[in-house]
Parts: structure tokens; sequence; C-alpha cells
């Protein structure tokens, strides 16, 4: 499934509201609480997803944060991509997908391993 991304008129907005200014602020965006970047949007914006676009599907303005890239790819590297790995794994475990283990004695390995040490293949 492909990440939804803003409309032309989201995007529009959310540069208007940042009045040309990094919206990023507060510890999501790797800053100290309550500040904000207000770096100058001139040399490049990115628009960003708030809440990861895999959990909320939200392309709203609200949703929108008009960023530098420094803040964006600072969000994206630590909070967003784990997040998604997080997300995944869970909706894995919930669906009854695991990783199959290679160690020998493990359920998925082919191999059992006796309580006398000895290991044999299973059958």
């Amino acid at each position: 499934m492909s990440r939804a991304e803003f409309s032309k008129p989201t995007k529009r907005e959310a540069l208007k509201r940042s009045g040309g200014k990094c919206e990023a602020a507060g510890a999501m965006y790797g800053l100290a609480p309550g500040q904000r970047c207000n770096a100058d949007l001139a040399y490049g914006v990115e628009y960003d997803h708030i809440i990861l676009d895999a959990n909320s599907k939200d392309n709203s303005l609200e949703n929108c944060c008009a960023c530098c890239p420094s803040c964006h790819r600072w969000k994206t590297s630590h909070i967003d991509t784990p997040t998604a790995a997080k997300t995944l794994r869970q909706q894995d475990k919930n669906n009854g997908i695991r990783k199959r283990s290679r160690f020998p004695g493990s359920r998925d390995s082919g191999w059992k391993k006796r309580m006398d040490g000895t290991v044999e293949r299973r059958s």
C-alpha cells in the first residue's frame, strides 16, 4: 500500500499558515519542549504527516506540518521509521505471522534437542 500525499490546496494552506518559517516544534522534531525551529522555508520546504500516515490515514491540514528538510529528516529517522516498524510487528503478531527461528531445538528449526544433549532431525 502506497503512502498518500497531501493535496496541493492543503500544501498551499500549510505553507501560508507557517508564514514561511518551519513549523516543527518540540521533542517530536528533536527540539526542546515548546521550542519551534523557525528556519526559513525559502531554501526548501517539506510537508510532514504529524501523525504517521501509516497509522492515521489523515491527509488533512491539521495533520500537515510545513517544515525544513533538517527537521523532517530527524523526525523520519527517529520517530516515524521506528513507529512504522512497531506497527507492522504488532499487526504481524495479531495475524499470527512470526519470524522463523533457526536455532537448534526451536519449534521451526527441524531439529530436536533431547534432554541428554543429543540432537536429531525431526520427522
